[in-house]
């Protein structure tokens, strides 16, 4: 076991500056990957906010009182593709505005007295299935079409929607990037650190020596790049998170068990990348 140390041990130190190199490549890509993971979980965090929001809101013109809009509900819940329509009365805006606003709310009703300056509204659920941003501003012209609205604002939902989706496919492609590109540079480290190496491998054949005894160095030396390279490029990401933690606002910083899963994937890339380092070894 000693002697395995002692190997493993010598084995890193005879990549000098290699490993200083590479631990610096490998920690700016996990930098690069925590950034994109980073957006991808903000975008979806605002997106699970926003599911219990309306889709769209229609405002209906004053014309139309409040049993017309509430029969018009029945009329705009036919649509399949709408889960649900709550309509919103005048009264009810009134008391959202007071409550939203507070003073100001008060102002406006003590400016109007007798008077409800809001405009009554259907608050539209859209299902999440179909929710683009180019489907919601198809769904929201039709709405508009009908003489009983004035005008359709879209919410937020249908932009988030389109933004994760377009967050998840650069988080996939930037974690097979980072793999593939850790992967290299670990075998490359290793490989380069075991050519340094060969006439002390040679004489430890001569010696008998089984290859597995030049396994433990190889997997070790991986393992020691792939943890302390993320570990390092976590590090020095939380760092620059929590210095500019007060211009990011409300944003927070990953889940504990994306980090883990992060470090976890950088041991594992460095052993597979020994272990081959290892098999062209012993193909020799």
């Amino acid at each position: 076991m000693r002697y395995h140390l002692e190997n493993a041990f010598s084995h890193i130190v005879h990549a000098g500056i290699a490993n200083l190199m590479s631990l610096l490549s490998i920690a700016l890509t996990t930098v690069l990957l925590t950034l994109l993971l980073l957006n991808h979980t903000f975008i979806a965090r605002q997106l699970a906010l926003a599911r219990d929001e309306p889709t769209l809101v229609a405002f209906l013109k004053d014309t139309v009182n409040e049993p017309k809009g509430r029969a018009f509900v029945s009329q705009i819940e036919k649509d399949n593709r709408i889960i649900d329509v709550h309509y919103v009365s005048k009264a009810e805006e009134l008391a959202r505005g007071e409550t939203e606003f507070k003073e100001l709310g008060r102002l406006i009703k003590e400016a109007f007295p007798g008077v409800i300056p809001f405009q009554a509204s259907l608050e539209i659920y859209i299902d999440e299935g179909i929710v683009s941003r180019r489907d919601l501003e198809r769904i929201a012209l039709e709405i508009k079409a009908y003489d009983e609205i004035e005008d359709v604002m879209l919410k937020g939902q249908g932009v988030l929607n389109d933004l994760l989706r377009e967050a998840e496919r650069i988080a996939f492609a930037a974690i097979a990037i980072a793999i593939a590109g850790c992967w290299l540079i670990i075998r490359y480290t290793v490989g380069k650190t075991m050519a340094t190496r060969q006439d002390e491998l040679a004489l430890m054949e001569l010696l008998g020596a089984l290859p597995r005894y030049l396994l433990v160095p190889l997997l070790t030396h991986g393992i020691f790049l792939g943890a302390l390279g993320t570990g390092c490029g976590l590090g020095i990401f939380y760092g620059l998170f929590l210095m500019f933690k007060y211009q990011l606002g409300v944003m927070r910083f990953l889940p504990i068990y994306q980090p883990i899963v992060i470090v976890v994937g950088g041991i594992t890339v460095g052993i597979i990348a020994g272990f081959f380092a290892h098999r062209k070894l012993i193909r020799r």
